[in-house]
């Protein structure tokens, strides 16, 4: 399972914020049923970290929000590519379509 798009084959001759836009085509291509099944990945996966944030009272609370906040996209965008990769052919094609600017 790839962690971070640099590990997607398709994707090694694009730079970085060409991969995330390939990526964010590919979501956009995903069917609503897909899309809410990665959505509850996402929630299933995201509910124990939020939910032990309530432990925590006072200022101490801002240095781990400031935490889980930078995590957050660490541990959900595994979950994006997983469900995203079936539709990189179609997101290739349709994002070299696109005119440059």
């Amino acid at each position: 399972m790839a962690i971070t798009l640099k590990q997607v084959k398709k994707l090694e001759k694009f730079k970085v914020t060409e991969r995330h836009q390939i990526l964010s085509i590919a979501l956009s291509l995903m069917d609503v049923k897909s899309k809410i099944i990665m959505r509850i990945c996402k929630l299933l996966l995201l509910t124990p970290v939020f939910a032990s944030l309530a432990y925590f009272e006072g200022w101490s609370l801002l240095p781990i929000l400031l935490v889980a906040g930078l995590l957050y996209p660490l541990l959900t965008a595994p979950i994006e590519i997983a469900f995203g990769k079936k539709y990189f052919d179609e997101a290739i094609q349709l994002f070299e379509k696109q005119p440059l600017g």
